[in-house]
């Protein structure tokens, strides 16, 4: 077991899970309904807490946790897919892709051959703080297991349940199928809004985050909050090649949200969208019942974005997460105040890691020097974006000169990352066969595309956790569920474009320890050591399984099998 931060995350060595004690006066103390944050830091890399987190000031909330809690430097996804929706699916539920059926993002749309959320529920509708409305709204009719949130209402059903995002798919997880309340923004309303999947009506206590608070929080420019931390540590100029724009909010500080053709697309890439986020998890915390339980998920996007469009070395990600971590401190200090500083815990970990900007020069890597082995698997060659739309475009001309013009009107319906979906037809097997094999050998002669694989077979069996390799993530990763799809590897560094501004930013979704390695930390007082950092391996069952033992329930059936940090009462 170390203490501090000297483990090397290349050691072998293999360290214990923490067992905190419990003084003889917390044993007589009486039991409290116990109060757990679940906390997601949208794409925060194993590899940046571990570079970054100790320049953090001491007083912040990262550093609160390290104090206070336990520190898992490597927490490892079993999958492949290292996108929004499956992460999160997998910290909630404990499962892979492949047994939870939360296996992209996005889908296809068989009309429009548009890409379409994967939560798209038919017999659901947006219900906004004016009620209910005729939009189709989002559920979880993909989700094949339990999550954390179904399992507590089932054993406390009084419990109380609260999950909030800026994402939809950020935040349906955390609350399960049976919130008291699950909350998304919806850029289309500036506005956070329900499905009735979850609730027949918005939450009044959530009212007061209405359009024109969101607006008053966007009058004002981002600025730097410490310009000489931010230029001292960022490897690149504040405006370098890659950079979006964001729809006029510019590459450089400060930006303003005035100046945006599409501000609210600009709001969830700016500090400003954990804020709105946070302030609600505050009026969540006041609805809660000392007697009972409560599980409060919050899912913070802002750094994802931010990185999607200006890349994890820019000025941009380096201030927003100065302010993620002063914002965690004054949210902690809140829950303090609430609920008393041994009244609370947190487990926080990120849904994903990123990769560099493609363009980063390779002299601003230092990863990449002589002589050095980088742990984290980032890229030192520069390979590139996949635009869908354009790979769709190129696989159908292919299909069409090796196979003649389809009955359906097309073969290719669309490209959402990692799938390169079919239009649904019932072909002959030989048929079939031809059309896999044109199009895998034109997705393997693009530059930036590694592997291909064929759906599952029905029945298929996928490798133990255990086993990390590219065959064995991927297996993980595919429902066979998806009998018209081809699954996709992208080479290391590349990704498929996000379409947020086409061409630049980056992405990220491949197998690469950059992409699938991510921090854990557990708070609990009494419940795990304070200052302990643990720098083996970890699976991402530890995250699900630490909540449940800190809610005093079972985990989800079929959790991973990784250790809980925490101390059995």
């Amino acid at each position: 077991m170390l203490i501090g931060c000297a483990a090397s995350p290349g050691a072998t060595e293999t360290h214990a899970a923490p067992v905190a004690t419990t003084t003889a006066s917390a044993s007589a103390a009486p039991k409290r309904a116990p109060v757990v944050v679940a906390l997601v830091v949208d794409q925060l890399a194993a590899w940046e807490a571990a570079e970054r987190f100790d320049d953090l000031p001491k007083n912040g909330g990262f550093a609160r946790l390290r104090h206070e809690g336990t520190y898992v430097r490597d927490m490892r996804y079993a999958h492949a897919v290292t996108e929004t929706a499956a992460g999160h699916s997998a910290l909630f539920t404990g499962s892979p892709p492949y047994r939870s059926g939360i296996v992209a993002n996005e889908l296809v749309d068989p009309k429009s051959r548009e890409r379409v959320s994967a939560f798209l529920d038919p017999t659901a509708h947006v219900v906004t703080a004016q009620g209910p409305t005729d939009e189709e709204g989002i559920g979880l009719p993909g989700l094949a297991v339990d999550t954390i949130a179904d399992v507590l209402r089932k054993t406390r059903p009084h419990a109380l349940i609260v999950s909030l995002s800026i994402k939809d798919r950020g935040a349906v997880f955390g609350g399960g199928r049976h919130p008291d309340a699950t909350l998304w923004y919806d850029t289309t309303r500036d506005a956070f809004v329900t499905s009735s999947a979850f609730s027949p009506e918005f939450p009044s206590w959530a009212r007061f985050l209405d359009t024109a608070a969101l607006q008053k929080m966007r009058e004002q420019p981002w600025t730097l909050l410490d310009p000489v931390f931010v230029s001292s540590h960022a490897r690149q100029p504040d405006a370098q090649t890659g950079e979006s724009e964001v729809f006029g909010f510019g590459k450089t500080f400060p930006h303003s949200f005035a100046a945006s053709t599409k501000p609210t697309k600009a709001f969830r890439a700016s500090p400003r969208a954990d804020q709105a986020v946070l302030e609600l998890a505050a009026a969540a915390l006041d609805r809660r019942n000392p007697a009972e339980p409560m599980l409060l998920a919050v899912s913070l996007s802002s750094f994802d974005y931010v990185n999607h469009f200006f890349g994890p070395d820019s000025w941009e990600s380096w201030d927003d997460l100065l302010r993620l971590d002063a914002a965690l401190a004054d949210f902690f200090a809140l829950l303090d105040r609430k609920v008393g500083a041994d009244g609370w815990s947190v487990v926080l970990s990120g849904d994903h890691g990123g990769p560099p900007l493609p363009e980063l020069p390779i002299s601003a890597r230092p990863w990449c020097a002589p002589g050095v082995h980088d742990f984290w698997q980032r890229p030192c060659r520069n390979v590139g974006r996949v635009f869908p739309d354009a790979l769709r475009d190129t696989l159908e001309k292919a299909a069409r000169k090796a196979l003649g013009k389809s009955k359906a009107g097309s073969w290719v319906l669309g490209v959402a990352s990692p799938y390169v979906f079919y239009t649904h037809q019932n072909l002959a097997p030989e048929k079939r066969k031809k059309l896999d094999a044109v199009v895998t050998a034109t997705l393997l002669a693009q530059p930036e595309i590694d592997r291909v694989y064929p759906p599952r077979a029905p029945g298929s069996t996928c490798p133990p956790e255990a086993d990390e390799s590219l065959d064995a993530l991927v297996c993980r990763s595919m429902s066979p569920s998806l009998t018209d799809a081809l699954f996709f590897v992208t080479k290391q560094g590349s990704f498929v474009d996000t379409d947020y501004d086409l061409g630049k930013g980056m992405s990220h979704g491949g197998p690469y320890l950059f992409d699938r390695s991510v921090p854990l930390f557990v708070r609990a007082p009494g419940r795990v050591l304070a200052g302990v950092t643990l720098k083996d391996e970890t699976g991402f069952g530890a995250y699900v399984r630490s909540i449940a033992a800190l809610l005093d329930i079972d985990p989800p059936a079929g959790a991973s099998e990784a250790r809980a940090i925490v101390n059995p009462r």
